[in-house]
């Protein structure tokens, strides 16, 4: 009798190093997805603010309606983003199919958001004077 000495992996070792992998996979694309939207939000919010303070203090602080992205100096916003800016703060902004970044920034907006329901959020920024009293 000869003696073989086989040297290598089983297969069930092999199986079992394939699942975990698949396990962190789907933790690493989850955590991803979330960061992304959390992106998407702010810059949403961030618009949104900039668009609040234009239309606060646009014709000599009088105040107008803002609903013109390019006149607010603003570019492209991620899900299609469009927003109405109200003379006296509120912004209205309604997302292309981006539901989950529509509750994301309902949960980052804090006391500053209502009505985020669907693809549409209200944001308050009438209490935020303080870029316009300088």
């Amino acid at each position: 009798m000869t003696n073989v000495n086989e040297s290598g992996r089983s297969m069930v070792e092999m199986l079992g190093v394939l699942a975990i992998i698949g396990v962190l996979s789907i933790g690493g694309i989850a955590g991803y997805t979330m960061a992304m939207n959390r992106y998407r939000a702010n810059e949403i919010i961030d618009a949104a603010s900039k668009m609040a303070i234009i239309a606060m203090t646009a014709n000599g602080g009088v105040g107008n309606q803002v609903s013109n992205l390019s006149d607010a100096g603003i570019g492209t916003l991620p899900c299609s983003a469009t927003m109405v800016a109200e003379a006296n703060g509120v912004v209205t902004v309604t997302l292309t199919d981006c539901t989950e970044v529509a509750t994301v920034m309902d949960s980052i907006a804090g006391n500053k958001a209502s009505n985020c329901a669907d693809n549409s959020c209200t944001l308050d920024f009438s209490g935020n004077t303080s870029a316009i009293n300088q």
